[in-house]
């Protein structure tokens, strides 16, 4: 499952999802630390919350790549 978001419009907004997709890839990697410590914790409750936390962002990451996929294609098609 993913988020999705609005279509891209212009360049401007291009470049803007291309820095909203670096920031979520970061956050991505802090959530996934998170989790590793959370792991090796055995706290199952903390477990279970950084998983949704990571999920959450690499949902929400994934909207972001499948929107700037789909404007380089259509930029693509018409150049």
């Amino acid at each position: 499952m993913r988020d999705s978001q609005p279509p891209i419009t212009d360049a401007e907004e291009y470049a803007g999802y291309k820095l909203a997709r670096d920031k979520m890839t970061a956050l991505v990697e802090q959530r996934e630390a998170r989790l590793i410590a959370a792991l090796s914790s055995g706290d199952s409750v903390a477990v279970e919350e950084r998983r949704y936390d990571l999920l959450d962002a690499m949902r929400k990451r994934q909207g972001i790549i499948d929107a700037i996929r789909v404007y380089e294609r259509l930029h693509q098609q018409s150049a």
